[in-house]
């Protein structure tokens, strides 16, 4: 198979996108959409006119044109993240006032399937049939459910609708080949379910008859005559088309002519026909989609090579259950017989292939005298005696590939399952992965044992326990069981047992059911570094765990950790959500910290602790440097060991950043807890994250950590470290409007640093002290004073990164005290330093403040023009907070020149980040604008909508600056 397209775009199905190996972070249904449309333009140009009206038909928006160039410019960004800084888009670019997408070839699905569909026609007239079904099968495979699912809009709903006939056209025509070719059997099942699903397609209904007879199912032809005209009269009160007619009498006439050449009727058996599936269980519950892909794949007309399906997944998952009940569905397909063996991969004696062989040969009609010695001579006979025999082959609980090798039939006809918890890489199989149930079948596998009413009686408390149980099917029946067993004990109590984590998997054993003994099967199967490393990487309190950061915490280079993740992997012990990424199990999760606690000392957990945050700090270090370039802060973070991760620019650690902050936060606050003694690291680690929280305005998740770490530090006596966390604090209080509370860290940070001649941090809590007084009182010559404290202290130090900052919020300061000269000077001071530095989010932000200057002056387009470039630059840098900020101040402009609705599409963007992104001040801000617009507009119910909820996002941040927003409210609830 030759490499994959560079891009790739999915819309027979869910839209999806790939860069290589990676799927892309493709947002909302609209943005999706836009993307389809370009798509399905296949290169053509597409005017800005023609995607508003795909999207939103006669009910577009005003802003619809501002929210396209929105989506385009967030599609360009994710389909090629390095644009900006390259030679220009390639693939989405500008055709004067249009949109193309220039898709690499096989870069969507859907030019593909017509690409092979052309090519099957073109086989078909050249005589070709079996090229011409290969090429249909894989034309009508790319379907992977319904087209643009979960799209909206007059293009959606038109493209849902073509894409579909499309695929039944293919689907008919692939099955005629079917038809032709002797495949019967397969067709008959692709088409009772298409049948189903499109009952009025009389098509579909006029092949299902010829297949049901050429499978030698005349009584069942005939039937489905009976149905359609049925159905039809019923539903549409018309008869049937004359052909189904026509077709329906041949039948009854048993014309030979319906009969394919290739459908001969199979020769009597003239050897045993072996039987040794177990018995299906009767409560097999869920997997529907999983079932039916199995079935299709092992029922599908036979090719060159046998059709080999390999189940992996972890202890409990149900492999097992899932190929004896898909082996039940399917046997009347192998009429020459099943063959099953446990191959005991799991055991300390594992099944001997040979013996198995001899096993299966003797089942086959092959007598013990016959039977030859050596593993090789009864794989040759095996092989031998199954070619012409349509023949299932179940092998469970494999080791590995080795051991199932020689168990392989060699005829196509045959099919085989393949059950292990390893993965069958170097097996040709088509790979099932099998996960937990999802809810709604763990809900009805637990019903089935326990009974309706228990579950009725306490519903909330049966969900809390099938997601402690992780939806794992072993665990979810012996958890069943036990209650079953224990009619007087809650669902409730059971989950409180449960959710102990010290004792909680030995709720998971009833009889010869035990959960925890089927994960020690396979972590004895470990060897000692693999058995290490599956109990250390479940030491952090996230839900999954990079590359990178597993071989930090296993003190190995990324090339060791790698070959260790991959062989837990491939033993179904971790999961691999996505390239570099990886997770547990919840119940696995469990096992290897109870592992830890057996075996692992106390001193090797905090040496693992140590290794991943010193590694962590050096990032962050990396980080801090690129995206607030010159500011002295990042070096100060001095690791002791790790270089950490490297960046080329803002964007990549940016990037990075949003990929680990749960991580980073999580291991942060676990350290603090776990082990104390290293929260000197953890507060550097924290003062490290300053620039990257903006990115993501998560400082909410700052509060408690940075009182923990700040805590932890005092306790420790490391006074500088404590001022450092308490200066976090402090900015993530004002960050979310909390300003009352930060001035007591705030303070104690101040003096801390003042007894530590601590100047570098000082002059950074001096412009929190600031910001935190203007929020509570004003901006006033306090304000000011405090901030040209903090840029001498700046300019004392050399941190030209820090004083940037600084001359950006006396620009703030100076505009809210309606100083608009000095706020172009100091604007201007701050933009070339920022310049100088190569910091564009630094550059944006000031560009607000020097806009607004210019505002203030009465110089409208230069404000326009500082917005415009504000705008690009953070839009680039995918710093929602900045975008919130300056399209409120772009609105605010719109109105002051008297165009209401530019203004209200502006503000409208504004709120919908606010609310997007928790900044309840931006959100206020934007909709006090947005009902000043709106008023403008006629709208005044609207308008006071909007402004009576500014006022109260205000009351309730305690802030002194939603005066203005009050105002409007009086003035507008005023007016007749």
């Amino acid at each position: 198979m030759g490499d994959l397209p560079a891009v790739r775009v999915s819309l027979l199905g869910a839209v999806r996108g790939w860069r290589g190996g990676e799927e892309l972070a493709l947002a909302g249904p609209q943005q999706r959409a836009t993307l389809a449309m370009l798509v399905v333009a296949a290169g053509q140009p597409v005017a800005i006119e023609e995607l508003i009206d795909g999207l939103w038909g006669q009910q577009a928006p005003k802003a619809a044109a501002t929210t396209v160039r929105t989506y385009i410019s967030r599609i360009r960004t994710v389909l090629e993240p390095e644009h900006r800084v390259a030679a220009g888009p390639g693939l989405l670019v500008s055709v004067g006032t249009t949109y193309a997408l220039h898709l690499p070839a096989g870069g969507a699905d859907v030019t593909e399937a017509d690409r092979e569909a052309a090519a099957a026609a073109r086989a078909r007239q050249e005589g070709d049939a079996v090229g011409a079904h290969g090429l249909l099968r894989r034309a009508v495979g790319r379907w992977q459910g319904t087209p643009l699912t979960g799209l909206t809009g007059p293009f959606a709903v038109a493209q849902r609708e073509r894409l579909t006939q499309r695929y039944l056209d293919l689907l008919e025509s692939r099955i005629e080949l079917d038809l032709e070719l002797g495949h019967a059997g397969a067709a008959v099942a692709d088409l009772t379910a298409a049948v189903a699903a499109h009952p009025l397609r009389e098509s579909l209904r006029l092949l299902l008859m010829r297949a049901l007879y050429q499978c030698g199912r005349q009584a069942e032809a005939l039937a489905v005559f009976a149905d359609t005209r049925t159905t039809l009269a019923t539903e549409l009160g018309i008869d049937p088309d004359p052909r189904l007619g026509e077709l329906h009498e041949r039948i009854l006439r048993s014309d030979p002519d319906l009969l394919c050449a290739a459908s001969g009727a199979p020769a009597p058996a003239t050897v045993p026909v072996p039987a040794q599936l177990p018995t299906d269980i009767d409560d097999f519950t869920g997997r529907v989609d999983l079932v039916a892909e199995l079935k299709a794949r092992l029922t599908q007309p036979a090719g060159f090579a046998v059709r080999i399906c390999a189940i992996s997944g972890i202890g409990g998952a149900g492999k097992t259950s899932l190929a004896v009940h898909v082996a039940h569905e399917v046997r009347a397909h192998f009429p020459a017989g099943q063959l099953f063996v446990d191959l005991a991969g799991v055991q300390e004696d594992p099944a001997d292939p040979a013996s198995v062989l001899a096993a299966f040969l003797h089942a086959l009609g092959v007598p013990e005298s016959a039977v030859p010695d050596g593993l090789e001579s009864r794989a040759a006979l095996y092989r031998t005696t199954l070619h012409g025999r349509r023949v299932l082959v179940v092998l469970d609980n494999a080791t590995d590939a080795e051991q199932i090798r020689q168990l392989l039939p060699g005829y196509p006809g045959c099919a085989v399952i393949v059950t292990s918890r390893a993965r069958m890489t170097a097996v040709p199989a088509h790979p099932v992965d099998l996960d937990p149930l999802a809810p709604a079948e763990s809900l009805e596998l637990f019903t089935s044992v326990v009974g309706p009413e228990r579950v009725a009686a306490e519903p909330e408390a049966t969900e809390e326990l099938l997601a402690a149980c992780g939806q794992l099917p072993l665990a979810v029946r012996v958890i069943a069981c036990r209650l079953l067993a224990r009619p007087g004990t809650s669902i409730a109590e059971c989950l409180r047992r449960l959710a102990d984590e010290r004792r909680g998997l030995d709720q998971l054993r009833t009889g010869d059911l035990n959960v925890q003994a089927c994960f020690r099967l396979g972590y004895d199967q470990l060897d000692p570094v693999l058995a290490r490393a599956f109990r250390l990487l479940a030491l952090p309190d996230a839900a999954t765990v990079s590359l990178s950061c597993a071989a930090a915490l296993l003190g190995v280079d990324e090339y060791d950790a790698e070959d260790v993740l991959d062989a837990l992997l491939d033993a179904s012990l971790l999961q691999s959500p996505r390239a570099g990424s990886y997770r547990y199990h919840d119940l696995l999760r469990l096992f290897a910290r109870h592992l830890s606690a057996e075996t692992d000392s106390d001193t090797e957990i905090t040496h693992c602790l140590s290794n991943l945050l010193d590694f962590l700090l050096a990032t962050a270090r990396n980080a801090y440097r690129v995206v607030r370039p010159g500011h002295l802060i990042a070096e100060r973070l001095t690791p002791e060991a790790s270089e950490g991760i490297g960046f080329r620019d803002a964007h990549a650690a940016l990037a990075w950043f949003d990929r680990e902050r749960d991580f980073v936060l999580r291991v942060l606050g676990q350290t603090v807890r776990r082990a104390p003694s290293l929260v000197g690291t953890a507060a550097d680690l924290l003062l490290g994250l300053d620039p990257l929280l903006e990115r993501t305005y998560a400082w909410y998740d700052i509060v408690e950590l940075g009182q923990a770490i700040a805590d932890g530090s005092r306790r420790a006596g490391l006074a500088r470290e404590e001022a450092g966390a308490l200066y976090m604090l402090g900015g993530g209080l004002w960050q979310i409007s909390r300003s009352e509370e930060a001035e007591a860290p705030i303070e104690r940070a101040e003096a801390i640093c003042r007894g530590q001649d601590d100047q570098l941090v000082l002059a950074e809590v001096l412009i929190v002290r600031a910001l935190v007084t203007a929020h509570r009182h004003g901006h006033d010559a306090k304000t000011v004073a405090l901030l040209a404290q903090a840029r001498t202290l700046q300019q004392a130090t050399g941190n030209l990164s820090a004083e940037a900052n600084a001359l950006g919020n006396l620009t703030f300061s100076h505009i809210m005290m309606e100083q608009p000269d000095e706020a172009i000077v100091t604007s201007g001071d701050g933009l070339a330093l920022y310049r100088r530095l190569g910091d564009s989010m630094g550059e944006a932000q000031t560009l607000i403040h020097r806009g607004t200057a210019w505002r203030q002056l009465g110089d409208t387009e230069a404000a326009m023009r500082c917005y415009a470039a504000s705008l690009e630059l953070s839009r680039e840098l995918g710093m929602r907070y900045l975008e919130a900020h300056v399209l409120h101040r772009i609105a605010e402009t719109h109105l002051l020149c008297a165009d209401a609705q530019a203004a209200a599409g502006a503000a409208e963007q504004a709120v919908e980040i606010g609310r997007e992104t928790a900044m309840t001040r931006a959100e206020a801000r934007a909709l006090a604008t947005l009902g000043e617009a709106l008023a403008e507009l006629g709208q005044r119910d609207r308008a006071i909508a909007c402004v009576r909820e500014s006022v109260a996002l205000y009351r309730g941040l305690g802030a002194v600056d939603g005066d203005k927003a009050e105002q409007t409210l009086r003035r507008l609830t005023a007016e007749p």
